[in-house]
């Protein structure tokens, strides 16, 4: 009889105390399940596998994971049946595996010292290693490829969240409030996770992001923290430790995937990735990119719809089969060099499209002005003017989930927007949004935050892209060019295109007090008068990326 998992493996770590050990589960697919057994010594260690020694051909998967590998189970035996022998590892400091957890901190190192254990495992010797991951696995996945690039053959990336930066923190330098929040309490300074604690804390005490400072927050929630304060500005050493390199990651040459959720709060670094990784590489590999109507749950639900907008049935599409098609048509037994390719999900039209590219083709930079009257239009004013409005810390402009109706917050006094009208004729975006602020304020501090929408005949109105800036206003202030968060989607005849400027999202970010000093210590506010200027050579606008549809089919 053979043994198709070999439970609770333990990985020894070198440079570590004698026993420190990271503990994994293999799960071994068909070719690989009669091979013997190295897996070390001591408790727990799973001792010989009855049968032969065989060597595999199929590929070995390793996936490192912070939430408990035991989570894992359906999926890794869903590759073994696949052929695929599957390696699923807590990371060091979290559930079974020895050490302290520091969140990114030690995953190149330790991603490293597995894949040196795997060479020496009977069912491993001589397989290609793959690594995969999503969200905090995609980073480990990402560090261990860079760790080993001889070795790793492949990686394969969903949502990837790529450091406490990155994830945490706006490209702006604004911290991701409810985000970093719900994912401390919930997972950053334990053992193993609290399921549920957060939202049910937040749920008995809905005013503790309210809490100045931001500083002290950790020392009012349910779970008392050690490192809270450590990891709330973006120039933290504890937020940099661990980072992977642009270069590190330029110079991969493997078969890479990428997928990426349009409604998910790491979709900027899947875009990113796929544009980076390999670029060094004289004969660039492989790559492939799949953006699908996704939050961070990635359809796994089966839900077509996000919020307010249904995507309606086509919208469908298994994450499972999709990677595992995609590791055996393209990465093994031979990575080519084949045409990149990208698969992306267009609402508005609720169609997969398929593109070598990203945009997926011939975009025209397209500008729409603001202007006095609040319309949004393709010829700038010629007349220079300024819209006003107050912004108050004590009443922050709100957040709204993924794919909400947002209508109810047009009519906030905090806030300016500027409406195109009912189009006559369809416009496809694809790309990156930008825009370009002439602002300013009597604050000393204070941020902007826009967001490019969609008005639909309905009288719904959902965001399409979003972005922020910080603001220290200077005498030499000029324009604010502030990239917005890519998108596709076709806006249809007799929706609207609307252009929203606020100065909070909160608690998705952080407040801006309106206050010079630091953030995160402060306790006092103060209300500021914003004003958005348009028309003459002060010409707040925004650049849309409009897809060449005859192009682009």
């Amino acid at each position: 009889m053979t043994r198709r998992v070999l439970g609770g493996v333990h990985v020894p770590v070198p440079g570590r105390p004698a026993g420190h050990r990271l503990t994994a589960d293999v799960y071994l697919s068909g070719d690989s399940a009669g091979s013997g057994d190295s897996g070390g010594s001591g408790a727990g260690s799973p001792g010989a596998v009855a049968g032969e020694d065989s060597v595999g051909h199929g590929p070995v998967l390793l996936v490192r994971t912070a939430y408990g590998r035991s989570r894992m189970t359906d999926e890794a035996l869903a590759w073994s049946r696949r052929g695929v022998t599957t390696v699923v590892q807590d990371v060091r400091g979290r559930y079974d595996s020895d050490g302290d957890w520091q969140p990114y901190h030690h995953e190149a190192a330790d991603g490293a010292a597995t894949i040196d254990w795997l060479a020496q495992q009977p069912w491993a010797a001589g397989r290609p290693v793959v690594t995969y991951g999503a969200s905090y696995s995609a980073f480990c996945a990402w560090a261990a490829a860079v760790s080993r690039p001889g070795v790793v053959r492949a990686v394969l990336s969903v949502a990837p969240s790529l450091g406490l930066r990155t994830a945490k923190f706006e490209p702006s330098g604004i911290l991701r409030l409810a985000e970093h929040a719900g994912w401390w309490f919930l997972h950053g300074e334990g053992r193993t996770s609290r399921v549920q604690l957060t939202e049910r804390m937040l749920a008995a005490e809905p005013d503790l992001l309210l809490r100045l400072p931001v500083a002290e927050i950790g020392d009012h929630a349910w779970p008392r923290t050690r490192r809270w304060r450590e990891v709330l500005r973006p120039d933290a050493a504890a937020v940099g430790a661990g980072e992977l390199s642009d270069a590190d990651l330029a110079g991969l040459d493997m078969p890479t995937l990428h997928v990426g959720g349009w409604y998910d709060l790491f979709l900027p670094e899947t875009v990113r990735l796929w544009q980076l990784v390999g670029a060094a590489v004289a004969n660039r590999p492989h790559r492939t990119m799949v953006l699908g109507p996704w939050d961070h749950g990635f359809g796994l639900s089966g839900a077509t719809r996000v919020g307010a907008r249904e995507h309606g049935p086509r919208a469908r599409r298994l994450l499972g089969p999709l990677l595992s098609d995609w590791l055996t048509a393209t990465a093994l037994p031979a990575p080519d060099r084949r045409r990149d390719q990208v698969t992306y999900f267009l609402p508005g039209v609720d169609q997969w499209r398929e593109a070598s590219t990203w945009p997926p083709g011939l975009t025209t930079a397209t500008i729409w002005y603001a202007t006095a009257s609040g319309a949004l239009t393709r010829r700038p004013g010629s007349r220079s003017g300024a819209t006003s409005y107050l912004d108050d810390p004590a009443d922050p402009f709100p957040s709204r989930a993924p794919g909400a109706d947002r209508r109810d917050l047009l009519h906030r006094t905090d806030t300016v927007h500027y409406d195109s009208g009912p189009l006559p004729a369809p416009v496809t975006l694809a790309g990156d949004p930008v825009a370009v602020l002439h602002v300013d304020t009597d604050a000393a501090d204070t941020d902007w935050v826009v967001r490019l929408l969609e008005r639909r005949a309905d009288g719904s109105v959902l965001s399409l892209a979003h972005g922020s800036a910080r603001h220290r206003p200077t005498a030499a202030d000029g324009g604010i060019d502030l990239r917005l968060t890519p998108v596709a989607a076709c806006v249809p005849v007799g929706s609207a295109l609307l252009l929203q400027i606020s100065s909070s999202d909160f608690p998705d970010l952080a407040r801006s007090l309106n206050r010079a000093g630091d953030r995160t210590l402060a306790t006092t506010w103060t209300v500021a008068r914003q004003r958005v200027h348009h028309g003459g050579d002060q010409p707040t606008r925004v650049v849309l990326p409009v897809l060449d549809e005859a192009a682009a089919r």
